[in-house]
């Protein structure tokens, strides 16, 4: 039997490639199991408050046309309510949803329904993901829709891919938590499917119950 003179050299160089390989692969920041991913993900937000009011700038940009508001988004548990006004103040667009009731106002019309994102795009013939958006705006995943997730060096996710969507994360702003402990949130957000183009400047956060008041009555 003839013995292999290079055996005992092989053997240390594939165990340093094989470590070498394991070391990109942890790096990348990309998690391809969409079951972790939800895992770590539940735990984050756990650590967020349920109310909050974020204040900022939206445009949604398709092959047909641009369209850009101002907009405020009232989270209150698992209710929300969302007003997007033209550049002179006045609300063009409100959605809400409050336990099962759906309600969507512009300003000659109003309708409900049981599918928000339904009544959106029969509306306004966008396609918008506002049930998911309201995790997206907090930097994480729907945790009811399977996921991938991409970090920064900072372990802070940069990159979300669900449901077809690419969201990204440019930017994010240093907030204030009643706890003193403070959370760096998303500013710039810029959600891509297809031909769509979402994107939004989150200008001010408060985090805790708004002063706002909002219902279907």
């Amino acid at each position: 039997m003839r013995t292999n003179i290079f055996q005992p050299i092989f053997q240390p160089i594939v165990l340093l490639l094989t470590l070498l390989l394991l070391t990109a692969c942890t790096t990348t920041g990309t998690i391809p199991s969409e079951h972790a991913s939800s895992s770590i993900q539940q735990d984050a937000l756990h650590s967020l408050p349920e109310n909050w009011t974020i204040n900022g700038r939206i445009s949604v940009i398709n092959e047909q046309e641009n369209w850009y508001a101002k907009f405020t988004w009232i989270q209150k548990k698992q209710d929300f309510q969302v007003s997007f006004t033209g550049p002179l103040g006045e609300t063009e667009l409100q959605v809400s949803q409050i336990a099962e009731n759906i309600r969507l106002k512009t300003p000659g019309k109003e309708l409900t329904g049981h599918n928000l994102e339904q009544l959106l795009q029969q509306e306004t013939g966008w396609e918008f993901p506002i049930t998911s958006l309201r995790y997206w705006s907090q930097g994480y995943p729907n945790p009811e829709i399977a996921s991938q997730l991409k970090y920064n060096n900072d372990q802070q996710i940069s990159d979300i891919f669900q449901a077809g969507w690419h969201i990204r994360y440019p930017k994010r702003m240093l907030v204030e938590h009643l706890s003193a402990v403070n959370l760096l949130l998303p500013k710039k957000i810029i959600a891509t499917r297809q031909d769509v183009k979402i994107k939004l400047i989150i200008t001010r956060w408060h985090l805790g119950e708004s002063s706002f008041n909002f219902s279907l009555r």
